[in-house]
């Protein structure tokens, strides 16, 4: 071990010696939970139900979409085709 882990561990000692050891462990808990919420509350860490819906979400809209697509792109393709053909005819 180096000097800043052997420095770390003997200000761990002092504090598990001055105040207890579980009052110290109860305070590295409240951290990582702390850690752990500020994680899901920025999305992070997603569930995995809320992961699955929003997937499934993203593919109905995309699906919409698509439609939608073919419907405006479906009268602009005819009027590209017809302009190929009178280009074809010499018009």
């Amino acid at each position: 071990m180096d000097q800043a882990h052997l420095d770390a561990t003997e200000r761990a000692a002092q504090l598990i010696e001055k105040y207890g050891l579980s009052l110290v462990l109860l305070l590295i808990l409240l951290l990582v939970l702390g850690y752990i919420g500020r994680m899901l509350l920025r999305g992070d860490l997603v569930p995995r139900e809320l992961l699955e819906k929003a997937e499934e979400d993203r593919d109905k809209l995309q699906a919409i979409l698509d439609k939608e697509r073919e419907g405006v792109m479906g009268p602009l393709l005819d009027v590209v085709k017809n302009l190929k053909k009178d280009e074809d005819k010499g018009g």
